[in-house]
C-alpha cells in the first residue's frame, strides 16, 4: 500500500468521526438555529438576534458586542462588495443611510467568524423573507410538524446532503492560483479527484501551472480515476473548504472603510450620490469632502475643463441634453448651456419645453451615463477638474 492510499484512507476515518461527531452536537445546534430563526422571523434588515435569541433594534448585537446594529449592517455590506453594496443602499431609508455611512468609514477589519456569523445572520433572514419556497418553508413546515428541535436536525441532514451532493462549488469563486494554492500540500491523487469536479477549462489552467513531477502524477491520476467513495470525497471537502475559509480570512482582514463607501457611491444613481454627500456636508464636513475627492458629481461637471465638455456634448443630441439638465441646479444648467452654441442652446430649452413633464426614470438614466463617462474620462487624466485638480501642474 503506497503514501497516497494511506491518505485516502485516513480521509475515509475522519469522514466517519466527523460523522459520529456530528450526530452529537445536533442538539446544540439546532437550539441555536431555532432561537436565530425565530429573531429573524421578527425582524428585518436592522433587527438582530441577540445571546439570549431575542430580538432588538439599535441595541449591540451578539457577535461583536459593543456594536451598534448600524456598525454591524455596514460590516456586512463591506463584506459583500461595492456592486451588491449598492443596490441594498437603494432600498433603505435615507434615515439609515446616514447612520450606516459613518459606520462605513471607520470600519479597519473583520474577524472571520464575526463574518462567517453576519453572513449567516443575513442568510437566514433573507431565506425566512422567501415565503414562496425553499429552505426557510421546508423549515416552517418542518417545525410546524415536528418542533423546533427535530425541525433544526433535519435541515441540518438536508443540508449535509445537498453540500455532498455538490462538492468544491466554492471553488468556481477562486482563481487560478488560490486553487493551486488550496492543493499544495495534498497527494496527486487528493488533486486528481478536486480537479475531476471542476470546469475542464478551469481544470486545465490549474494543471498547466503546476511543477512538471506534480503534473504528470495528477494527469495519470486522472486517467486512471475510478468510483471514490462518498465518505472520501466529503472528507476532502471539508479539508479544502477549511483552507479556503482561511484564503478568504487573509483577504478580508483589513479594510478600507473610506475607500469602500467611495466605491459603493460610484456604483449608485448619481442623484442617490449627491443626496448621501449632501446629508454628509451637514453632519461631517470632513468626511464629505474627504469622499468628493474620491468621486466624480454634479458638482463636478460645473469645474469640469470647458474643450472636454464642448466635444462630450458636440456628440449628444439636443433631446438628450434637454432631458441631461432636466431638474438640475442652475449652475450645472448653465455649465451645460454655456458650452453649447446660442442657437443650439435655444433649440435645447424649445425640446425640453416640449418634452414636459419627463419620466424621472428618464432623466435619471442619462444623467448617470452622462456621469459616467465624465468620471471614467477624469479617472484616466483626459479631463480637468479644476476644483479636484488644483494641484496639478499643466503646460500649454
Amino acid at each position: 500500500m503506497n503514501q497516497n492510499d494511506y491518505r485516502l484512507r485516513a480521509y475515509s476515518a475522519q469522514a466517519k468521526n466527523e460523522q459520529n461527531k456530528s450526530s452529537q452536537d445536533d442538539g446544540e445546534v439546532s437550539v441555536r438555529l431555532s432561537a436565530n430563526v425565530e429573531a429573524l422571523k421578527k425582524g428585518g434588515l436592522l433587527k438582530v438576534p441577540r445571546k439570549d435569541g431575542t430580538a432588538v433594534s439599535g441595541q449591540p448585537s451578539a457577535v461583536g458586542q459593543g456594536d451598534s446594529v448600524y456598525r454591524r449592517v455596514a460590516k456586512f455590506l463591506l463584506l459583500i462588495g461595492s456592486d451588491q453594496a449598492a443596490e441594498v443602499f437603494k432600498f433603505l431609508p435615507q434615515a439609515d443611510v446616514e447612520k450606516i455611512i459613518p459606520e462605513i468609514t471607520t470600519i479597519r477589519s473583520v474577524e472571520q467568524d464575526e463574518a462567517a456569523a453576519i453572513f449567516e445572520e443575513f442568510r437566514s433572514l433573507v431565506e425566512i423573507k422567501k415565503e414562496n419556497g425553499g429552505e426557510a418553508t421546508a423549515f416552517n413546515i418542518l417545525e410546524k410538524a415536528f418542533g423546533a428541535g427535530k425541525a433544526g436536525n433535519l435541515m441540518k441532514k438536508v443540508e449535509a446532503q445537498l453540500d455532498a451532493a455538490h462538492p468544491f462549488t466554492y471553488l468556481k469563486e477562486k482563481t487560478t492560483e488560490e486553487i493551486l494554492a488550496l492543493l499544495k500540500g495534498e497527494s496527486a491523487q487528493v488533486s486528481a479527484i478536486v480537479l475531476s469536479y471542476l470546469d475542464p477549462k478551469v481544470a486545465a489552467n490549474v494543471i498547466n501551472i503546476m511543477e512538471p513531477v506534480l503534473k504528470k502524477d495528477v494527469v495519470v491520476r486522472l486517467a486512471k480515476m475510478q468510483k471514490v467513495s462518498p465518505d472520501v470525497i466529503q472528507a476532502i471537502d471539508k479539508t479544502i473548504q477549511e483552507k479556503a475559509s482561511k484564503q478568504i480570512k487573509d483577504d478580508s482582514l483589513h479594510i478600507d472603510g473610506r475607500g469602500a463607501l467611495a466605491q459603493i457611491l460610484k456604483r449608485m444613481d448619481s442623484g442617490a450620490e449627491q443626496e448621501i454627500l449632501d446629508n454628509l456636508q451637514r453632519t461631517d464636513p470632513d468626511l464629505s469632502r474627504d469622499l468628493q475627492q474620491k468621486l466624480f458629481t454634479l458638482d463636478d461637471v460645473v469645474h469640469a475643463d470647458d474643450k472636454y465638455l464642448q466635444k462630450k456634448l458636440a456628440s449628444m443630441s439636443d433631446k438628450d441634453i434637454a432631458y441631461l439638465i432636466a431638474a438640475k441646479e442652475k449652475d450645472f444648467e448653465q455649465k451645460i448651456l454655456s458650452n453649447v452654441s446660442v442657437a443650439r442652446a435655444s433649440v435645447i430649452m424649445e425640446e425640453q419645453e416640449a418634452a414636459k413633464p419627463m419620466l424621472k426614470k428618464d432623466v435619471e438614466a442619462i444623467t448617470n451615463s452622462f456621469v459616467a463617462q465624465l468620471r471614467a474620462a477624469w479617472e484616466k487624466g483626459d479631463l480637468r477638474v479644476f476644483r479636484k485638480d488644483d494641484d496639478e501642474v499643466w503646460v500649454q
